[in-house]
């Protein structure tokens, strides 16, 4: 596993926070009611960002981005579409990239909440096997009976039009159904089937099972459980199970272990981003999970996982990641936000890192908001590399008029790659509206 790719997972521990209790509901799909198209226009600069060539002299790149954010809707005959892509060119280089990650069009309708059946056709994420998986194919969701889904979908992930950093190994076809019920005991029960076709492989075929519900005779727990069987290998691929619960009100409580090995064909980084890049075969993972919403304006959120995987071939080894953060909304009045939090990552042997990272946030004027983040890590080998990082940000976003917003950092980076990295960063946001 390159250093780069470590190094890009010990990154996005230092710039999360742990996540929210996993009991709480989802929320539901918006949609307006007049037809027409919704979305935004994002256009970005990075100047004097340094690049990292391993046969080459280090250089300075300028590279443009341009985003795209549009859904279409049209609710008196059920329809809607949705589109996003990025586009990608470095002024002073020969690199040029546009990506595609969702472009679809979609039917809702039918039954007496106009529900009953929906139809997806396009490049979509799909999000029925264990890992994500951006789709070219169609999708299929109907409700036949009351308490009963239905699902089938089909379609194919091209290894050469897939996004970067998203690119699979391989291209391969994926297809497969599901069967949901809460008819069953009172659970959310589920049933499916996931089949994958490699280019140059046997194809594989797995089966899924799943269980959710609320603990007889209490209203503060639920528990959930997921099984992933590999048929042609004879043994659970993917296994999960776990309880949340709400001790008293403003205190949440999870409790999970997984134990899966991962999986080139579906995605390298199949579950925790920092064990899976050391672990070369079945890795087994505990984790526990904490928030406590103090008051109006603090949450504490706090996380511990304890994993033991193979580091090299017949070598089991054992890890830890501690995480605490706080995010705070100081005198509400003046809208001043803030957030801080620290990590720990213990990967076994040498494998060690530590970091801490802060932000605060405050509208000065009407429409003017200031910044600023900084973040800190000392790793010990994690990376291939020894020593310290730091990173600052100061910046600034003003609303222009009312769908024209612009943005404005400095960021000062040192780490033991670059010796001293200032890079500004600009965006221009236009969002917009048609019916």
């Amino acid at each position: 596993m390159s250093s780069g790719r470590v190094l890009a997972a010990v990154v996005a521990v230092a710039a999360a926070l742990p996540a929210p209790p996993a009991i709480a509901g989802a929320p539901a799909r918006w949609a307006p009611a007049a037809s027409g198209f919704y979305g935004n226009v994002y256009t970005a600069f990075q100047a004097n960002t340094p690049l990292r060539r391993p046969f080459d002299d280090d250089k300075k790149v300028f590279p443009f981005y341009q985003y795209l954010d549009v859904h279409g809707y049209d609710p008196a005959h059920g329809l809607s579409s949705s589109a996003f892509v990025r586009a990608r060119e470095v002024a002073n280089g020969d690199d040029v990239t546009l990506d595609v990650y969702n472009a679809n069009l979609e039917y809702r309708g039918l039954g007496d909440a106009g529900d009953a059946l929906q139809v997806r056709a396009g490049r979509q994420v799909l999000a029925e096997g264990t890992n994500f998986l951006l789709m070219d194919g169609a999708y299929v969701r109907a409700k036949p009976l009351r308490g009963l889904d239905v699902v089938a979908y089909g379609g194919y992930q091209d290894a050469d039009l897939q996004p970067y950093p998203e690119k699979p190994e391989r291209s391969f076809g994926v297809f497969g159904a599901t069967l949901r019920s809460t008819q069953f005991l009172g659970a959310l029960a589920t049933v499916g089937y996931h089949g994958l076709t490699p280019q140059d492989s046997a194809p594989r075929h797995f089966v899924d099972l799943g269980f959710k519900r609320a603990v007889p005779y209490t209203d503060f727990a639920d528990v959930y459980s997921r099984v992933e069987l590999d048929v042609g290998e004879a043994v659970p691929a993917f296994a999960n199970v776990g309880v949340g619960l709400s001790l008293a009100r403003p205190l949440y409580l999870n409790l999970e272990y997984d134990s899966y090995e991962p999986d080139p064909d579906q995605d390298r980084f199949l579950q925790d981003r920092i064990f899976d890049v050391f672990a070369l075969d079945r890795l087994q993972e505990a984790r526990i999970g904490i928030t406590y919403k103090a008051t109006r304006w603090l949450d504490v959120s706090s996380s511990y996982s304890f994993a033991t995987y193979d580091k090299q071939n017949d070598h089991a080894t054992h890890g830890h990641i501690a995480k605490l953060g706080f995010n705070w909304n100081f005198w509400r009045r003046l809208g001043l936000r803030a957030f801080n939090g620290v990590y720990l990552i213990d990967g076994g042997g040498d494998d060690r890192a530590v970091g801490v990272n802060c932000g605060v946030s405050e509208e000065i004027l009407r429409g003017l908001e200031i910044h600023g983040i900084f973040a800190f890590a000392n790793f010990d080998s994690i990376t291939g590399k020894h020593g310290n990082a730091y990173s600052y940000i100061i910046g600034t976003q003003y609303l222009v008029v009312r769908n024209v917003s612009l943005l404005a950092e400095m960021e000062y980076n040192t780490n033991p790659d670059f010796e001293v990295d200032v890079r500004g960063n600009f965006g221009l946001t236009y969002t917009f509206s048609w019916s």
